[in-house]
């Protein structure tokens, strides 16, 4: 029997130091086939695949295999937490997940380009998974999951995984002013009045979003950097992206455990 070799997971040093098992993935170390090879976690494609997927991403991780909860991801505000049958978890329309204390709950999100934030209580072992594309930050599904984890986000520690950057983030200049009107001016980093285009660092305005909600920026953690380093369309080697990849991307996971 040949043994798998530890999946490549992006971790955060804070939510590591806290306590709490969790990780990031990247496209390596599963058994997907091309084009979405290898670790890809699409829910409706390959059934087998994605289970084995999933069991090494709990034995990397930590934690139950059958504990794994996800959504019905909508590009809303939505969030529920985690509990009762797992698979009947994913009809629920959300975009974040809490998991509770001793639960043993795992909660994740799936992403091909949007913003994923993984959200921990050290206090009280609570834990949070949110999937915020453009239209759920607008919608504040941060802000969201934040007021149900904790009545005070400066008791919180966040790490916001890969993402499409800023230099690829290409929108509509009315979607990038709408994006700035709920984060800041700043996240619009540039600006083309001939094609009407514009360029747009969600993660800054995530991170914006988090600052407003009582975290310091000493708390908020950036895996695996900022920049082109966590841009999931840049990195074709590291990372599926929607953008880049159309219908032939697969999808990256982010997973929190309740401690």
């Amino acid at each position: 029997m040949v043994v798998p070799e530890p999946l490549p997971l992006l971790v955060s040093e804070s939510l590591k130091r806290a306590g709490f098992r969790h990780g990031f993935t990247t496209r390596a170390g599963g058994v997907s086939d091309a084009p979405f090879d290898s670790l890809d976690f699409a829910i409706l494609r390959d059934p087998e695949g994605l289970a084995e997927n999933q069991r090494r991403l709990a034995h990397a991780v930590g934690y139950d295999p059958a504990l794994l909860f996800q959504t019905k991801q909508v590009h809303g505000r939505s969030v529920v937490r985690a509990e009762g049958d797992p698979q009947r978890m994913l009809t629920h329309e959300a975009d974040a997940l809490i998991g509770e204390p001793r639960s043993g709950a795992a909660v994740a999100v799936r992403i091909a380009d949007c913003v994923p934030v993984l959200l921990a209580d050290p206090a009280s072992g609570r834990v949070a998974a949110v999937h915020a594309g453009w239209r759920g930050v607008v919608a504040d599904v941060v802000g969201a999951a934040v007021r149900q984890l904790v009545r005070d986000g400066s008791g919180l520690v966040a790490a916001i995984g890969p993402c499409i950057g800023a230099c690829c983030f290409e929108v509509e200049v009315d979607v990038a002013d709408t994006i700035a009107r709920t984060t800041t001016d700043s996240v619009v980093v540039r600006r083309d009045t001939n094609t009407g285009k514009a360029f747009v660092d969600l993660r800054a305005g995530v991170r914006t979003q988090l600052r407003a909600l009582g975290l310091s920026d000493t708390v908020i953690e950036d895996v695996p950097g900022r920049g082109s380093a966590g841009c999931t369309r840049c990195d074709a080697r590291r990372f599926y992206s929607y953008r880049r990849d159309g219908d032939a991307s697969g999808r990256l996971i982010a997973v929190i455990v309740a401690r």
